[in-house]
């Protein structure tokens, strides 16, 4: 029995001795282990005519996946609601795995809707930072499609039309668009909603490269990459660009859109893209409201710089059926074009100088970018850079008298409020214009 009992104790002390030594030895567990440096969050609002488009950008990073293109400490999560239902698929090291599906349709293009998906997929893939891709139709920073009667000054805010971002019809259609989506402010209130600041916010859709989205969003991300034109529907070359997305590399990225769109067929080979700087737009806001105070104050006498300065999408509208306008968006200047034209030289030497610090990335375009707006109608002038000098990259709003009532051969009058949901935007009384005779509220 005693020598039961000494055995036992060696072996005590034995074990004692070795488990000092592995914990002198091992190194301390590291409670992120698991967790992947970044991961880059790719929402596709699908359901519509681009709907063809998401397989092409699913098999672009596939093909990267299973190349060993993504790094080893990142992941990319694609939620695609095209017509198909609803599935979300992980891209990474591992490969393609289909991580979720859904057993009905959801609209895509609801904030909420948004705002749980996104949700979901950070509580189940926990990252130190994250990045957002936002796919779809976009149509800038104003309501894009309405009818005659829908809205009205009272409900501008909540009357039900299409806004910014986002379209899903509802049917599973690849036809059509529906006529709804999400406007800035609804974007917005997701990403606070969400509680984590993004790293950038890719607009992988038309015309959201605008000084008024940029200014709405500054807070919830570091950069925005965008394009103030429209979009090719081939979008943003993820194949080649999946590893400067991973790394928040905008030069990375920048390199990866100029050589896929370098090898493109001349109609989509150039479009202008844009990196912002959110962490300088205040300082470009604080810049340029003096001067827009100066030079715009007057809305009975605009500058004559709004008749000739770079356009990179046209007003446009359309009867239909004598009972419904489809409205294209406010004329989108090019902000450093708008500004040279009214700055003196000196003015607007110290003016671009907080310009390029906002923008210190872009393309700039060398031929015509591609546009769905017929030629036949607006030209091509919009569609060439006709101001390089002065070009940024970035456009902007300069309110018009008909954007509030317009009337069509003196037949059709159209209620657009354009320049009072202009008024709701943040970068309206940041740039000034709340200043001016624009605002009823100025004295």
């Amino acid at each position: 029995m005693n020598y039961i009992i000494r055995y036992i104790i060696l072996l005590f002390f034995a074990f004692a001795a070795f488990t000092s030594c592995t914990d002198e030895l091992d190194p301390p567990v590291d409670p992120d282990a698991n967790v992947a440096r970044r991961t880059v969050l790719i929402y596709m609002v699908a359901e519509n005519t681009l709907s063809a488009s998401t397989e092409n950008d699913i098999q672009e990073l596939s093909y990267v996946a299973t190349r060993n293109g993504i790094p080893s400490d990142c992941n990319i999560l694609v939620y695609n609601d095209n017509t198909q239902l609803p599935r979300i698929t992980l891209f990474n090291k591992l490969g393609v795995t289909t991580w979720k599906t859904w057993s009905k349709e959801q609209d895509s293009a609801d904030s909420t809707v948004m705002l749980a998906t996104l949700k979901d997929m950070i509580a189940n893939y926990p990252s130190k930072s994250y990045a957002l891709v936002l796919w779809s139709h976009g149509s800038g920073w104003s309501p894009r499609k309405t009818t005659i009667d829908e809205i009205t000054e009272e409900n501008v805010n909540s009357a039900r039309q299409a806004r910014a971002f986002g379209v899903d019809n509802g049917i599973n259609s690849a036809k059509i668009n529906g006529d709804y989506g999400m406007n800035v402010s609804s974007v917005k209130w997701v990403l606070e909603k969400l509680g984590v600041k993004m790293d950038y916010i890719l607009w992988d859709a038309c015309l959201m490269q605008g000084i008024e989205t940029a200014y709405e969003l500054r807070g919830l991300t570091d950069w925005i990459i965008g394009s103030p034109t429209e979009t090719p529907g081939t979008g943003a070359p993820y194949h080649l660009a999946a590893e400067g997305l991973c790394n928040a590399d905008m030069p990375a990225i920048l390199k990866a859109y100029n050589e896929y769109y370098d090898n493109e067929s001349l109609y989509r080979r150039c479009f202008p893209m844009t990196f912002i700087k959110t962490s300088e737009l205040d300082a470009l806001a604080e810049a340029t409201a003096p001067y827009i105070e100066k030079y715009f104050y007057d809305k009975d006498h605009r500058p004559a710089i709004v008749n000739t300065a770079q356009v990179y999408s046209p007003r446009r509208f359309l009867v239909v059926n004598g009972n419904e306008v489809a409205l294209g968006t406010p004329i989108a200047y090019d902000m450093g074009s708008i500004m040279a034209g009214v700055l003196t030289d000196e003015e607007y030497t110290e003016w671009r100088k907080q310009l390029d610090k906002a923008v210190p990335y872009k393309t700039v375009p060398t031929e015509m970018w591609m546009s769905s707006f017929p030629s036949s109608v607006y030209g091509t002038d919009f569609r060439h850079l006709t101001d390089p000098e002065h070009y940024c990259g970035i456009s902007m709003n300069v309110p018009e008298s008909d954007y509030d009532i317009y009337k069509i051969d003196n037949i059709y009058t159209i209620y657009l409020w354009w320049n009072v949901y202009a008024r709701t935007m943040s970068w309206w009384k940041a740039g000034g214009w709340n200043k001016t005779e624009w605002d009823p509220d100025n004295d």
